[in-house]
């Protein structure tokens, strides 16, 4: 991948899908990762995912194995359910690349939305268009694309694997990820999961937390942070944690360059 491939360009990454089939040809690849898993089980609890086996590591770049199980397997319990995002519209805040490996292979549901249209709060309404239907099976490529694609998977009739060369430029940790109600075409969440959601946690926490010097903190963090949702829960936090200047810093923050921000601090104004 390094030495063949652009990661930043879709093209090239899409033009590397005979190379990621050829690996999918070593059967023994996945069985073999998965041994040292469960020897390294002994020795670091908790390493491991249930979904997901890394199979290599590169600048902006990682292979894994995904594992996908069956609804007989969840519903047995042999795995859990909130391991997979099941029957649930999604997107994802990186590309990917992906090669059926092993199984019958999954069903998806493909649309698309245009990201940068989103403000990014739960309840917004959402262009979404309908792409396809996919049967994903062995011996199969599909390319994602980072924060325009998203879909509803199903699970497999039996164990399925796929090989996924994902393309994670540092980029992305300040790029959401959504679910999506498509009855009514909106946001229905934001997973906890990402690095986004534990960072607007903890700065959460700080209004309750927080002294002096923490305020001067959210402060900056809330007119310099490049993270939008990180800015609002700045201004949040701020705003609760010294409430006397909460309109102060609310006219402060109609000036942020994103409508997530700037909204928001507008309807905290009129609400006023």
């Amino acid at each position: 991948i390094e030495s063949q491939v652009d990661t930043r360009d879709p093209d090239s990454v899409i033009a590397s899908a005979p190379m990621l089939k050829a690996v999918a040809n070593d059967r023994s690849l996945v069985v073999s990762r998965l041994n040292n898993y469960v020897e390294e089980a002994f020795r670091a609890p908790g390493l491991a995912s249930a979904q997901a086996i890394l199979l290599g590591r590169g600048k902006h770049c990682y292979v894994r194995a995904n594992l996908w199980p069956s609804a007989s397997d969840v519903g047995a319990g042999r795995m859990y359910q909130d391991q997979f995002s099941y029957n649930i519209a999604h997107d994802h805040n990186f590309s990917f690349l992906t090669v059926g490996y092993l199984g019958p292979g999954y069903e998806t549901d493909i649309y698309e939305y245009d990201y940068d249209k989103v403000e990014g709060y739960v309840g917004e309404k959402v262009e979404i268009e309908f792409l396809e239907k996919v049967r994903f099976s062995a011996g199969m490529a599909m390319y994602y694309r980072a924060s325009r694609d998203l879909h509803i998977q199903y699970p497999p009739s039996e164990m399925t694997i796929t090989l996924n060369l994902m393309i994670v430029p540092p980029e992305i940790r300040l790029r959401e990820q959504y679910e999506f109600n498509l009855a009514t075409k909106t946001i229905s969440r934001l997973p906890s999961e990402l690095e986004a959601s534990r960072r607007v946690s903890f700065v959460a926490l700080s209004a309750r937390l927080g002294d002096g010097n923490t305020a001067q903190l959210l402060e900056d963090l809330a007119q310099q942070h490049p993270c939008r949702r990180t800015r609002l829960t700045a201004w949040q936090a701020l705003t609760s944690l010294v409430p006397a200047e909460a309109t102060r810093f609310w006219e402060k923050a109609t000036n942020d360059a994103a409508p997530l921000v700037a909204n928001h601090a507008r309807r905290r104004l009129a609400a006023a």
